[in-house]
């Protein structure tokens, strides 16, 4: 790392130009990257540490806005033995996980405040926001209770389809009828849990006793949830035929709120009950989210999650190190949110920020002193060029005067060498990746030749069941059809029929005529 002079009296940056490697500490003491687009942040400081941490073997999440980003990681992955590694989500040959797996109740709230506006419309927008954490939580009691074996078969047979997630919520509480029943169905819970001889005897009959200590948790956390969803939803129980009308109404407002969470409850890649960021990231897994089409809030829910459900591995004996690097910062920072920076350090978990400036970050987390607290939290700090002055060492600076790829670091002024990678080599990497996991032969019937790739483009795949095909060398592309089993029923049928009509008659020429 080549160092500059110091800052002269006039507060301005002298620089002499020498080359050298942007190296993050690898010590969990986290990193923060500022600089304007342009600078060289991306080249000589985010990829740089990708690379240095896909080495030696960390757990890694990456959040891809512009949908190029995941190609740098396959290549880099790639350079290192650990192709394998990489996991994509939220595209069709990706991981399927359930969005909001290890979301906490106060972390589904602010999502689902956010969701439904509750500024534009506090008082409808916050009884939404309850009516669907309250009930997301009550789901996952139920099921934690199911999984600990606390229930009959008769339960379990009424519940099976209630496992949390957004698409169940919408499909259990949408309209008052569904949601009717969904309280209904978590008072049968309740009562069989309440009746002592009968609940004590399923506790016999399936051999938990021994167990006991062990699985007690769901108990207690089941009768805490539906305590609270059958008070605050009681209004709903035995409703007389002259009140169904004006409860209908009203209900009508949160159900017309739940269309905003249509297109991810509408996801399968993001409704998949038992996998998560979490889970994948401490199996040591590279993992990289599509967020092209996804709403900040979304990804703020990924992110927190995650965070929340990291530091809690604090206890383990046996980590797998693991770097989150959150480009875009302000997109999903906010002046709720809790980066556990402390914990996390004792978890064995890094956070490396990148953003513009501090002006944008300040403005999604609502003040200076939260801005300060923040990086204060943030050891290893990065001023790349910037027509914005930062705040620095302790005091305003500023950085407009640095040219392309160099920094302030530490009271001194650096110029970073940087990683490029060329096209063809990001086109080489994703070819391997899609090779190593079979991906062209299991997402479309079309032959592709020894060079080509599947591209994911969202509005065609959703709108159209297509997939794009592209040649690596001479960079051709066309459409190509999705394996749909319902669209390839539907082919066939049409094939048979079609088949039928050419072995008709005279007399069906005939009809045709008419017709």
């Amino acid at each position: 790392m080549s160092v500059f002079s110091l800052i002269n009296n006039k507060k301005e940056l002298a620089q002499v130009a020498t080359s050298n490697a942007l190296s993050i500490p690898i010590s969990f003491t986290h990193a923060m990257i500022t600089g304007q687009t342009g600078c060289g942040k991306t080249t000589s400081a985010i990829l740089p540490a990708m690379d240095e941490r896909i080495k030696v073997g960390h757990g890694m999440l990456v959040f891809d806005y512009k949908g190029v980003e995941h190609k740098k990681v396959k290549f880099l992955a790639k350079k290192h033995g650990r192709l394998k590694d990489v996991v994509m989500i939220n595209v069709p040959w990706g991981n399927k996980i359930n969005i909001m797996d290890d979301a906490s109740e106060s972390l589904l709230m602010n999502f689902f405040q956010k969701t439904f506006g509750t500024k534009r419309d506090p008082f409808w927008g916050n009884l939404a926001a309850n009516i669907a954490t309250k009930s997301l939580s009550t789901m996952k009691a139920i099921c934690d209770l199911m999984e600990q074996g606390f229930c009959t078969p008769y339960i379990e047979n009424r519940a099976k389809d209630i496992k949390p997630s957004f698409a169940n919520l919408c499909k259990s509480t949408q309209q008052l009828g569904d949601f009717k029943k969904f309280y209904a169905l978590v008072k049968l819970v309740d009562d069989h849990v309440k009746s002592d001889t009968a609940f004590a005897r399923v506790i016999s009959k399936k051999s938990l006793v021994s167990s006991l200590n062990e699985k007690i948790w769901a108990l207690g956390e089941f009768n805490e949830k539906s305590e609270n969803f059958i008070q605050a939803f009681k209004e709903y129980e035995g409703v007389r035929n002259d009140e169904e009308s004006q409860k209908a109404r009203l209900f009508s407002n949160y159900t017309f709120m739940l269309f905003a969470l249509q297109s991810i409850a509408d996801d399968e890649m993001l409704n998949y009950h038992g996998n998560s960021i979490s889970k994948l990231l401490n199996e040591g897994k590279i993992v990289v989210v599509n967020s092209q089409g996804l709403k900040d809030s979304a990804v703020e829910l990924m992110l927190n999650s995650t965070l929340s459900n990291m530091a809690q591995r604090i206890a383990n004996e046996e980590k797998v190190p693991v770097s989150i690097f959150i480009d875009e910062a302000q997109r999903v920072l906010n002046p709720s949110t809790d980066l556990h920076a402390d914990v996390l350090r004792e978890a064995r978990v890094e956070l490396i920020l990148a953003f513009q400036n501090e002006d944008v970050l300040k403005s999604s987390l609502g003040s200076d002193s939260r801005y300060k607290e923040l990086v204060g939290n943030l050891t290893n700090q990065y001023f790349f060029k910037n027509s914005v002055r930062q705040y620095a060492s302790g005091e305003d600076k500023d950085f407009s005067k640095l040219k392309k790829f160099e920094y302030y670091h530490d009271g001194k002024i650096y110029k970073a060498s940087p990683i490029f990678i060329d096209e063809n080599d990001l086109l080489k990497a994703e070819l391997s990746y899609q090779k190593e996991l079979g991906i062209c032969s299991s997402f479309t019937n079309v032959d592709l030749g020894d060079n080509e790739i599947l591209v994911y483009n969202e509005q065609l795949f959703k709108r159209r069941s297509l997939l794009i095909k592209q040649d690596i060398v001479t960079k051709k592309k066309s459409e190509v059809p999705v394996l749909n089993q319902k669209l390839d029923a539907l082919l066939k049928r049409l094939n048979v029929l079609v088949q039928e009509a050419n072995e008709a008659s005279d007399e069906d020429k005939e009809l045709w005529e008419i017709l």
